[in-house]
């Protein structure tokens, strides 16, 4: 397959993640890049809980039920807009038609350079990523298209018929099953769209969003941001190849609008576009699209949205003292330092949070060296980005300058302070502040750019219209039309950032990409499945009942079965929790003619097949000796070969 065959896939991801939410904003009031840049979250916010209310009530999951339900919203919506007319919403807020266009057609350029980084980076539209969580993601999806099942409640244990349902946000699984669903297409390929969808749209609508609220009706600015928003390597490429961390990855994209209603909530917005009474109207809709995607980007919104949400309590207090009411001010501002303490104790304490909070990854570096990696953007032993990182420092000195917009400097610094500790210290005592994000260094440096692409745009138009200005004063004229007109400075200034980063790193970010989706070629014991190991697994769809699972030891790749041949593996994750049964079979299949517990076992699970791979994958890794029973039978009694390729092998299970 190739990509131009793969474009009506990734269509229908960008029509599923906007058009829901679209309908949504534009009957609540919002215009423009407002309307846009907030729809995503809606939309996500909207199917998510879909899939959870229809899990619920036992309604199969499909693309009608996702459609009904976004009817029902709309409709609502509406409703209630019609309701609150000439209340409290207020008129509806839009910008000019020129700024307006210039937000969206500016995020045209980005959706072409990311789209190359894409292709290059990926290579085929059905290309695996080769990686530990690749394999529960891909699986996942399977799992949603054979239970008719995308809730978030039950997706932790991927349907396992006798382990207890838990939570893991599936709003990512959501959209790929729609993929899958209204295209036809497969589950590789709709989780490759999806994915490109999020970071070269889904991202710079939001970043746009967000820059609209930071610079106000600027065209200049928002025209950039589109590309702008694509120069950063640690988002949205970094968690294209790191993980993968597809959740992550969906609920990043959103964060940026979610700051844009915080800054309207807060005050600070410049020329506010969405409104104060509108935003306590979205601010439902971030939280659930921001749990429901993955609760690390709540985490992530949290630590930013504390500065300009803290900036405005604090104003508002000031002013509440200016006039005469200084108590309530003061009762104001303690009881949201209480509130804040309170909820920050409640998640460093909570045994919900505990595993994710005691992950433990080691230090990798000096801090003095992670600190570097910060301020030039080349965290994790990537690349320095260094014209960027000397635009986005410039930007920091001039948002000081702009006293409305200080919380970037705050911000910046507490997402730079939280990735030195977890790249530098990671001990006990840092996790109750890194240990929402799995005390992981990459997850950190993937938040930064929601901060960096603005500093990078206003230090872009600040300094250009600093530049107009120093040029006006000078006794005779200076560069003539171009230097009276800070628009015609501020694109030459911005080309020669993008001169300046080498086509924003172009090279640089396809090769970020491509590290998951090249293992074949360039690492074999980081492979997962190579060609001729997915071919074997695609092939055996047809020799293996639909309703029959296949005993396997995962880490040999016949994990993937699912995702490649929709036929159920035992064990369809490299380490998930699994049942007393699972893990008598994992120790003692082989066994299954001499021993009864064994066929009592696998009858319960409806074992009749046996998959035997390759190992590749990480195969000095202990736990691959968890699945000691799974294994060749080489002439054992109790299973009958059934097809092979060299090394790999289909055994029918006929003991039992």
């Amino acid at each position: 397959m190739n990509w131009w065959d793969a474009v009506p896939v990734a269509l229908a991801s960008a029509g599923w993640l906007i058009v829901p939410g679209l309908l949504m904003t534009w009957l609540v009031g919002l215009r423009g890049t407002a309307a846009w840049g907030m729809a995503p979250t809606l939309s996500v916010a909207v199917v998510s809980t879909a899939a959870v209310v229809a899990g619920k009530l036992g309604i199969d999951w499909g693309v009608g039920t996702a459609a009904v339900a976004v009817a029902i919203a709309v409709v609502v919506t509406g409703v209630v807009a019609l309701l609150l007319r000439g209340r409290s919403r207020g008129a509806v807020l839009s910008d000019p038609r020129p700024v307006t266009l210039a937000g969206l057609l500016g995020v045209l350029p980005a959706v072409l350079f990311g789209a190359a980084v894409v292709v290059l980076g990926m290579g085929r539209p059905d290309e695996l990523s080769q990686t530990f969580d690749a394999v529960f993601h891909y699986n996942a999806i399977a799992y949603i298209l054979d239970a008719h099942n995308a809730s978030s409640l039950t997706m932790g244990t991927l349907g396992n018929p006798i382990a207890p349902a838990t939570f893991y946000p599936a709003g990512w699984h959501d959209f790929a099953s729609l993929g899958v669903l209204s295209t036809g297409t497969s589950i590789p390929i709709a989780a490759n769209a999806l994915t490109g969808v999020l970071a070269v749209l889904i991202w710079p609508l939001s970043c746009v969003l967000l820059v609209r609220q930071i610079v106000g009706r600027n065209p200049v600015a928002l025209a950039m941001t589109g590309l702008f928003s694509l120069a950063f390597s640690q988002f949205p490429w970094g968690l294209l190849s790191f993980g993968v961390l597809w959740p992550n990855t969906l609920g990043l994209a959103l964060v940026p609008a979610g700051i844009a209603v915080v800054l309207s909530l807060s005050g600070l917005a410049r020329e506010d576009l969405i409104g104060r009474g509108r935003a306590w109207v979205m601010a439902p809709f971030v939280l659930l699209a921001g749990g429901f995607a993955h609760p690390n980007s709540l985490f992530s919104m949290v630590v930013i949205a504390v500065f300009p949400l803290f900036t405005g309590i604090w104003r508002w207090s000031r002013r509440m003292r200016s006039e005469g009411q200084g108590r309530r001010g003061t009762i104001g501002l303690t009881a949201a330092v209480v509130v804040f303490l309170l909820g920050w104790a409640f998640v460093a304490t909570s045994p919900a949070f505990k595993t994710v909070r005691t992950f433990y990854w080691p230090p990798f570096e000096t801090s003095s060296r992670a600190l570097g990696e910060v301020l030039l953007n080349g965290t994790n032993g990537r690349s320095s980005l260094w014209a960027a990182s000397i635009a986005v420092l410039v930007g920091l000195v001039l948002v000081w300058r702009m006293r409305d917009q200080r919380w970037l400097v705050g911000a910046f610094t507490a997402i730079g302070a939280m990735f030195i500790l977890t790249a530098s210290v990671n001990r006990t005592y840092t996790q109750f502040i890194t240990g929402y994000w799995y005390n992981d260094s990459f997850r950190l440096a993937a938040i930064l750019p929601v901060v960096t692409v603005p500093l990078l745009v206003v230090a872009v138009v600040t300094t250009a219209g600093c530049l107009k200005t120093w040029l006006a004063e000078r006794p005779r004229p200076r560069l003539g039309r171009l230097g009276a007109s800070a628009t015609g400075l501020a694109i030459v200034l911005a080309l020669l950032v993008i001169v300046g980063a080498k086509g924003l790193y172009f090279r640089n970010q396809v090769e970020t990409v491509a590290f998951t989706y090249t293992r074949v070629e360039n690492s074999p014991n980081d492979t997962m499945v190579d060609p001729r190991e997915q071919a074997f697994f695609t092939r055996i769809s047809s020799e293996v009942p639909k309703d029959s699972v296949i005993a396997n030891n995962p880490w040999d790749g016949s994990g993937l079965i699912w995702a490649l041949a929709d036929r159920r593996p035992l064990f369809p994750h490299l380490d998930i929790a699994w049942s007393a049964e699972q893990r008598y079979l994992a120790q003692h299949l082989v066994s299954a003619a001499s021993d009864p517990t064994t066929c009592k076992d696998a009858r319960l699970l409806h074992v009749d097949y046996l998959v035997v791979g390759e190992l590749h994958f990480w195969p000095t890794d202990p736990r691959i000796k968890n699945y000691s029973g799974i294994v060749d039978p080489a002439g054992r009694p109790g299973f009958q070969l059934v097809d092979s390729d060299g090394d790999l092998k289909l055994y029918k299970l006929t003991a039992c």
